[in-house]
């Protein structure tokens, strides 16, 4: 189950390095070449200016001239990087230049024990950092894991450097080049090496180092003959929360948090530890993401290196796959090519492929372009400044990849099948509380139905009486009245005077007779219209819970339904995981 749920669009990050002149460059180039042809200008640090026939001007996101040291370029430029490494991106540094231009010094890839600290490269300033950021408390609540790789390219051929070899003179396995399933680009049969500490990393780092290819020029004593990438691949699982839980993981002990152990016993049991919390407030998922630190073999003029026919074969090699990588980079990045290009040839060289990723693919990438300064090299230096210059207009795309912890994990599968079969017998339980609770309910509606009914013919009846005695009363009013009228002509007989006394006197009292009795009608009517509304808020009440309750129950049959259907899938896998490891057994 992937989960892409972090991207970031951006543009390659392109960092000039300007190398001074070494006393082998006071010697071999000639005293009317050793001009400087590069000028930087501290009101515009990250524009250069190059002198040739004319002046181009290059701007890049840094610019290290010839005194910025090695941990100035790493500080500024590199060290951000981790963090995004840290965070689940892919990310790529790309050190590219002419041949002696300093781009192994700048990335450390040598590795030279001799050296100083401050002269140390990139690579082993980044592994300080990275082991020092996995092993601080920000990252306790993970587990992780590191491995390394290292691979040269030599003449086309794929080599593994840290592949292990009986015989010194055996030729090492060569590599293939595959496309995983996410879209990016993997070598089979490629070794990687688990690694726990620093000095682990770095022993890789040296020994494959020394099976790199390198040979003596009149440009460089040591120049590398062939394109190296040194990758370090980190796998973390980590706790993701659910949205309506805030909750986070509960602390590791202290033989099982983040810190790299050797021992078996305390990964399995933090693995363990991780996976039964796999279900409760949130989820664990499973990021890996990989840091390229790329060497390429610099670009060479045949007539100048004055090297031998196997030279000549390596710097054909090399210089073919650079104008690859240049192709490329002018298809991506030329805004002219850009909008008529539908094609970008990756697949012309085996060195574009294993970029494919970091140009224009899922990185974060960062090239490093070192130049000479002196007249000497302009040509090689402003070809070098061009491509840099185009690679800035090449768009990549980073997208953190989360993938569902554990479901490669017989033990973690064996457990999810006991969790579900647990939650389906807890539902099966509760259909029994809830069966009795309806019949319960069931007869609550019809005692309070009968109720209601019992109002209403009370409420019927006294407002029948009420109308009754209403009439009645008006009747007497309207009586009343014709006899005020009446008493106004002229009534001449001493009967008729006695009988309107009679009647009025017969009329007051029945007034004052029917008026309590209107009054407490009104008092009853008051109370029973009170009783019915209570009675129908009550109902409704009812109604509103019953129908809570079914869906609740709806929504139960539907979840035990998923866990069924996942309880079979899960039984299948794991009945197909049993088969694989009795094959296992078997061979």
């Amino acid at each position: 189950m992937s989960n892409p749920s972090v991207n970031e669009n951006t543009t390659i990050k392109v960092a000039l390095r300007i190398r001074p002149l070494t006393s082998e460059d006071l010697i071999n180039i000639p005293t009317r070449f050793q001009k400087n042809v590069l000028s930087t200008a501290a009101y515009a640090p990250n524009q250069v200016t190059i002198q040739h026939e004319k002046k181009h001007n290059f701007t890049f996101d840094y610019v290290f001239g010839q005194g910025c040291n090695q941990k100035e370029v790493y500080e500024r430029a590199v060290k951000k990087m981790l963090d995004k490494f840290l965070d689940g991106f892919n990310v790529t540094i790309l050190a590219y230049g002419q041949t002696s231009s300093g781009k192994t010094h700048t990335m450390g890839t040598s590795n030279d024990m001799t050296s100083s600290a401050e002269s140390v490269g990139i690579i082993p300033r980044a592994m300080a950092t990275l082991f020092s950021a996995v092993n601080s408390t920000q990252y306790k609540s993970r587990k992780l894991s590191m491995k390394v790789s290292f691979v040269e390219l030599y003449n086309e051929d794929l080599i593994d450097l840290l592949a292990d070899s009986n015989n010194d003179n055996e030729d090492k396995p060569q590599l293939l080049i595959r496309e995983d399933s996410n879209g990016g680009i993997s070598l089979s049969g490629l070794q990687e090496i688990k690694v726990n500490t620093v000095g682990e990393v770095m022993g890789h780092l040296s020994r494959g180092s020394l099976n790199r290819q390198v040979g003596a020029t009149d440009m460089n004593a040591k120049s590398s003959r062939s394109h190296a990438i040194f990758t370090v691949i980190l796998s973390q699982q980590k706790f993701i929360p659910s949205s309506d839980s805030c909750a986070s993981p509960s602390p590791m002990t202290p033989s099982t948090n983040s810190t790299f152990s050797d021992t078996k016993s305390g990964s399995l049991s933090r693995s363990n530890s991780i996976l039964s919390r796999r279900f409760e407030d949130g989820t664990w998922v499973s990021v890996t993401s990989k840091f390229h630190f790329v060497d390429l073999a610099g670009s060479e003029r045949i007539k100048r290196t004055s090297i031998n026919e196997d030279r000549i074969k390596e710097g054909i090699s090399i210089n073919s796959g650079l104008l690859a990588l240049g192709n490329v980079i002018s298809a991506l990045g030329d805004p002219a090519k850009a909008k008529n290009t539908t094609h970008i040839p990756y697949r012309d060289s085996k060195l574009t492929r294993l970029l494919q990723d970091s140009l224009g693919g899922n990185a974060l990438t960062l090239m490093i372009a070192c130049v000479s300064p002196a007249e000497y090299n302009v040509g090689e230096t402003l070809n070098t400044l061009k491509y840099a210059n185009r690679a800035r207009n090449i768009k990549n795309s980073a997208t953190i990849i989360q993938e569902e912890a554990g479901w490669n994990d017989l033990e973690h599968l064996q457990n999810l099948v006991l969790k579900l079969r647990s939650e389906i017998k807890n539902l099966k339980s509760m259909s029994l509380p809830s069966e009795s609770f309806n019949t319960e309910n069931n007869g609550n509606i019809e005692t309070l139905e009968e109720q209601l009914a019992e109002l209403q013919r009370s409420y019927n009846e006294l407002s029948q009486n009420f109308s009754k005695k209403s009439s009645e009363l008006e009747m007497f009013q309207n009586l009343s009245n014709n006899m005020d009228i009446s008493s106004s002509s002229s009534l001449t007989t001493i009967k008729e005077e006695d009988e309107i006394t009679f009647n009025k006197s017969q009329l007051s009292d029945f007034q004052k007779a029917v008026k309590p009795v209107i009054v407490e009608y009104e008092k009853s009517i008051s109370v029973l219209e009170s009783q019915l509304a209570f009675a129908r808020t009550a109902l409704n009440h009812t109604e509103a819970s019953m129908l809570e309750q079914e869906a609740k129950l709806l929504e139960a049959e539907k979840f035990k339904e998923e866990s069924k259907s996942l309880i079979d899938d899960l039984k299948y896998k794991v009945s197909k995981l049993h088969e694989r490891e009795t094959t296992t057994e078997n061979y």
